[in-house]
């Protein structure tokens, strides 16, 4: 009998009906991923990236946590507490490259703050005939935002609207993030923090924009902070004015008179007052019984630094001897393994020889190496340590105090804050960017104004890069990108010898 033929047309059925439902599967696959990635309980995002150029910078990550904290709390209720509203482009070239990288960025402040299951923060497109009546309550309550507004941050009947320009610099690297935690800080903290600048003495001009003498960089890092920076003459003011948050002194060439003494003395002791003190050597300043009282000494003396791994080729010193017990102003250096850098300093530590005080505590904060010394005359040759006179190594370039008693009003904090640093080129316009000058005097104005947030780095540009290393680190460089090519030459001449040999 003859065999009947292969017939497939039973099987064509399940095969359809398998890809449907693979088809099927993978529909809804994509789906499910793509719903849970909306939900932040289930976003996970790693930056793989050396210098983490796609992550937010750490101020940025806790200024958020800090914000969520203000937020009011109970189900529902901090919904849309802050309100990011984009703006729709006007079809410019710029505005097509800016509008997507400013909502990438939002999206990783709305990822950050929904870590913890919140949903304060929140972002809406508006303009364009989207979201009008949100953009026109807006509009009503705090103003029409110019043309080249592209985003309003709102929260409690606060509004921050954020231009263009201050998405860029001049040479066009993208600062989006600086832009943003600096409007965040601006929309969530009740008040502005008043920082009074002392002139008259010689110090470092507050809009100066001289490099050696200058705090115009300073005076924009704290503003865009929520600060106001405000100049104050002692000389003709009788008191410091009570809405001071802080008093900086930036490297006075002259001394303070008794009663510029007595004010600030007032100040700190009778209204817990907070000041930062930046000293330099060679330079009188009248203020060793304000410092005494407050159980910090500042000898008149000129740091030496003989070891060449803590110096940078520019001839900087390199201070990366800090406190180890974890104070708030050098945790802030040791997190981003930073040197402070500066070219004179003078002592500044704690005065064994202060009359004991159980409401103070003072500590010290950032040291020399062994080897340094204090050097009592500086024009004296050759420059050597004379127990008699010097200041013996580790050197104490950096101390902070504060009072346990006393109630601060408005403030959750008692007593007074006082942080003495025996140099002013770390908050010069020439050196603030350098190596952690720049974080550790922003974190010095939060921990003295009690803003309770960690800064280690400001918001970064993404093409912005920054080397600062001691000739050591240099050497250290070298032999690694030397040991290889070497060892491939030693080699080599070794198996050139044997062939020839044999």
């Amino acid at each position: 009998m003859r065999q009947a033929p292969d017939d497939f047309a039973a099987v064509r059925p399940a095969r359809r009906l398998n890809r449907a439902t693979q088809a099927l599967l993978a529909l809804a696959l994509a789906a499910s991923v793509n719903f849970l990635a909306s939900l932040p309980a289930f976003r996970l995002r790693g930056d793989l990236s050396v210098d983490r150029r796609h992550s937010l910078a750490p101020e940025s990550v806790e200024t958020v946590r800090v914000a969520g904290r203000r937020s009011p709390v109970g189900e529902g209720r901090n919904a849309g507490w802050v309100r990011a509203l984009v703006l729709a482009g006007d079809g410019s070239d710029e505005s097509r490259l800016l509008r997507p990288r400013l909502l990438r960025l939002l999206d990783a402040y709305a990822l950050e703050a929904g870590r913890d299951g919140a949903t304060w923060f929140r972002i809406d497109t508006v303009g364009g005939g989207r979201n009008a009546p949100l953009l026109s309550e807006v509009a009503a309550r705090h103003g029409a935002p110019e043309a080249d507004t592209v985003l309003i941050l709102t929260c409690n009947g606060r509004a921050r609207y954020v231009r263009r320009k201050e998405l860029t610099d001049a040479a066009g690297t993208f600062r989006g993030e600086e832009a943003v935690t600096s409007a965040l800080i601006d929309v969530t903290e009740d008040r502005a923090a008043v920082c009074y600048v002392t002139r008259g003495h010689g110090e470092l001009g507050l809009e100066d924009v001289s490099q050696a003498r200058g705090l115009s960089q300073l005076s924009l890092l704290l503003r865009a902070r929520n600060f106001e920076v405000r100049a104050l003459d002692l000389a003709v003011t009788p008191e410091i004015p009570r809405d001071a948050s802080m008093v900086l002194i930036a490297g006075p060439q002259a001394p303070f008179s008794p009663a510029e003494t007595a004010r600030l003395r007032g100040y700190l002791m009778e209204r817990n007052g907070r000041a930062l003190a930046l000293l330099e050597p060679g330079r009188a300043h009248g203020l060793d019984p304000l410092l005494s009282e407050w159980g910090v000494f500042s000898p008149d003396a000129e740091l030496q630094e003989p070891d060449p791994t803590r110096r940078t080729p520019s001839g900087e010193i390199a201070l990366t001897r800090l406190d180890d017990r974890g104070h708030p102003l050098t945790k802030v250096l040791q997190d981003q393994d930073l040197p402070l850098l500066a070219t004179r300093l003078r002592p500044a530590k704690y005065d064994i020889g202060s009359e004991p005080d159980s409401t103070l505590n003072v500590w010290q904060l950032i040291f020399s190496s062994d080897a340094a010394w204090g050097e009592a005359d500086p024009a004296r040759r050759p420059l050597r340590f004379d127990s008699a006179l010097d200041q013996p190594g580790p050197v104490c370039v950096a101390a902070a105090a504060e009072r346990a008693t006393g109630i601060r009003q408005g403030l959750g904090s008692t007593g007074g804050r006082l942080v003495v640093v025996g140099t002013s080129d770390i908050a010069a316009n020439e050196r603030l960017s350098r190596g952690g000058n720049r974080a550790f005097m922003v974190q010095c104005a939060a921990w003295l104004t009690d803003r309770d947030r960690a800064v280690s780095l400001p918001g970064r540009g993404a093409t912005s890069f920054q080397l600062t290393a001691t000739t050591a680190d240099f050497w250290a460089l070298g032999l690694r990108f030397a040991a290889v090519p070497l060892a491939v030459l030693v080699v080599g001449l070794a198996v050139s010898v044997w062939r020839r040999r044999n």
